[in-house]
């Protein structure tokens, strides 16, 4: 049996998943599936994150980019209590099929919850997802059957998988003492849910850590209504995914830059962050502010002038599942080795 650990962060945008080599991210949109009238004999070639199509329970499915592309109805999972969604799952067992290469392997799994939903739903999310799991991954067009068995789960406050990320070498042992030994704060910027928390000396500091409903959404819908009023266009938020990263949106061929409707979303929800921090932290008790996740990234120009112990994580984006990897690793071990083929 091979052993693979993973770190898995689902997010409500994005799903980011890592083993410490390899590592993906796909937009948290599921659709239904179906069999394609028509697959081109010439076309761009696609990475295994824009094609991701399976079958759970005989029902099949189009996820991430294939979702947007292809299913006629496509939805994000945005409920707090997301274990008993089934998109989730389908999420969680797209994201492991990525790493899927041999008939008998057992993945264990480190994921965070925002910080107001892990007490609620942590014990759920290690309780309900291990098991195993039959499922068709479509592979060039061809069905193939993987067996994907989950086995211990790891659920941390969202955020500390950028501490881990920092603190942790990437075997899982300790490797930065002095950070570990400050007084940290952590602002986690993700699609519909800002997370601060605050860890001393790696100490989770409960009454210093909270969630607001502010995240890269907020700006999302503040783009999406200006679309609706400036070019009566309606377009759902992961649409707005690629509208933002692009810089502009296409209308009859023709590109429309929208440069000045981004900056206003993301300074507005800059603002609105800088109220919730200051509102939870006075930022002197603090010795490093850590800036992190996707919309860290995004709105770090507005919140880096406004501290001076504030910085944002190198590779903010992917920073809490490196994180989650690595505790992962010094949790559950090393990988057993796939077995060499015959021969």
């Amino acid at each position: 049996m091979v052993q693979r650990v993973l770190g898995v962060d689902l997010g409500y945008g994005f799903v980011k998943v890592s083993d410490g080599e390899r590592e993906y991210s796909f937009p948290s949109v599921v659709g239904i599936g179906q069999d394609l009238r028509y697959r081109p004999e010439l076309g761009v070639e696609r990475k295994p994150t824009e094609r991701l199509a399976l079958t759970v329970d005989n029902r099949k499915y189009f996820v991430g980019d294939l979702a947007i592309r292809q299913s006629g109805i496509a939805s994000r999972s945005l409920d707090a209590d997301r274990s008993q969604d089934q998109n989730v799952r389908v999420l969680v067992l797209a994201a492991l099929s990525l790493f899927a290469q041999w008939d008998a392997q057992v993945f264990h799994l480190v994921t965070g919850l925002p910080v107001n939903s892990y007490s609620a739903y942590r014990d759920a999310w290690e309780s309900q997802l291990p098991g195993e799991y039959k499922v068709v991954v479509e592979e060039d067009g061809k069905p193939r059957e993987r067996q994907i068995a989950i086995g211990n789960v790891h659920v941390v406050p969202q955020p500390f998988g950028t501490l881990y990320n920092r603190v942790l070498s990437p075997i899982g042992n300790l490797a930065d003492r002095d950070l570990a030994r400050r007084t940290i704060g952590l602002v986690d910027i993700g699609f519909k849910t800002t997370d601060l928390a605050v860890a001393d000396q790696m100490e989770f500091i409960d009454r210093l850590s909270s969630s607001t409903t502010t995240g890269m959404a907020t700006a999302y819908a503040h783009i999406a209504d200006r679309l609706r009023a400036e070019y009566r266009l309606d377009k759902e938020n992961w649409e707005i995914d690629e509208i933002v990263a692009q810089g502009a949106v296409r209308i009859a061929g023709k590109t429309s830059d929208i440069s000045r409707l981004k900056a206003e979303a993301y300074e507005r929800v800059a603002r609105k962050v800088i109220t919730d921090l200051e509102s939870l932290w006075d930022y002197r008790d603090l010795d490093t502010i850590l800036v992190t996740g996707g919309g860290g990234q995004a709105l770090a120009e507005h919140l880096l002038p406004r501290y001076p112990n504030i910085e944002l994580v190198d590779g903010a984006p992917m920073a809490n599942v490196r994180g989650y990897v690595k505790l992962a690793r010094h949790f559950f071990g090393e990988v057993t080795a796939a077995p060499k083929p015959a021969g």
